[in-house]
């Protein structure tokens, strides 16, 4: 009979010490019902959320979510509720849930879902931490192992990735590569230095930045050499590549003590239908409408047809 009253006075202790870990848990607490409705919410999902306390009871879940996401957020919920397993996190490694905040803006959430029941009615219980600092993190050390650090444009090893996911896509019927380089760099860095020769680079890259088209992909291949990938007709990608070529003429540099120059640049170009070849086979063939340029003169684009390149070889 001792026993059973020790057990039975220390249930209003455990009641008292799971609310105090509730209430004062840094992560956020949010229970709710079958409809959807927020039942239960800690001060910590408040702040992260940034709602004032009492804000959130009774309000549907779609107020912390994006509107773009309420349809797949119903379907996941769903299926986890009548699924069989009692526990999910939403959060692991590149997947992440993204919240919305009363304001607006959004953040991204490390969530685990529980299934239980109070009052005899199910419920779902969400554990929610804002991860948002930690995708930050991990997006800046992406970008950095991704990013030419003088031009800010895709290293090669990101535009090969890219490009050769972009060259099978299925979206375009024809894609075209293009190799840049830019005319006389080595005597720019004899004569000027190399301040001025880094400066060239960085204004050819502000060139294809501002001059190629939301499709396409921009890499810097290494030195004074540009990559383009061009999805779209073979007009169109050549269109594109003079405009990058004339606006690059425009430029006047100026460096203390010389007179002003403009620069020039060369290019070759080969357009094949989408999925129809390797990027490695389309870069060499571009280098070879590349070589031809800069032979016949420089300041010139050069097309290669590849068919006719595979023949000769």
């Amino acid at each position: 009979m001792a026993k059973r009253e020790s057990i039975a006075s220390l249930i209003p202790a455990s009641q008292d010490i799971y609310r105090k870990i509730v209430f004062e848990i840094a992560d956020g607490i949010i229970g709710i019902d079958s409809h959807g409705t927020i039942r239960l919410c800690n001060p910590a999902a408040e702040a992260i959320f940034g709602w004032k306390p009492g804000e959130l009871l009774d309000k549907p879940l779609d107020v912390l979510l994006p509107e773009r996401l309420h349809s797949f957020h119903h379907k996941l919920v769903s299926g986890f509720e009548h699924g069989n397993a009692d526990a999910r996190y939403m959060g692991q490694r590149d997947a992440n849930t993204v919240g919305r905040r009363a304001d607006g803006s959004e953040i991204h959430c490390g969530i685990t879902i529980l299934r239980t029941s109070a009052a005899g009615e199910p419920m779902m219980i969400a554990v929610v931490r804002d991860i948002s600092d930690h995708v930050r993190y991990q997006n800046d050390l992406k970008r950095l192992a991704e990013t030419d650090s003088l031009s800010g444009l895709l290293n090669r090893r990101a535009f090969r990735e890219q490009a050769a996911r972009h060259l099978f896509s299925g979206g375009e019927k024809e894609v075209s590569v293009t190799l840049f380089d830019l005319d006389g760099f080595k005597s720019v860095n004899d004569r000027f230095g190399h301040d001025a020769g880094d400066e060239v680079i960085v204004r050819f890259s502000d060139v294809l930045r501002s001059t190629v088209r939301a499709e396409d992909i921009i890499g810097r291949w290494g030195g004074e050499e540009f990559i383009l990938c061009l999805p779209g007709p073979a007009d169109m990608a050549r269109s594109v590549v003079e405009r990058v070529r004339a606006r690059f003429t425009e430029i006047e540099f100026r460096w203390e003590g010389h007179e002003p120059i403009n620069l020039t640049v060369s290019a070759g170009i080969v357009t094949v239908p989408a999925g129809a070849a390797r990027l490695d086979d389309m870069v060499a063939c571009a280098d070879r409408g590349l070589y031809e340029a800069k032979r016949g003169g420089r300041d010139r684009l050069v097309s290669v047809d590849m068919e006719e390149v595979a023949l000769a070889s």
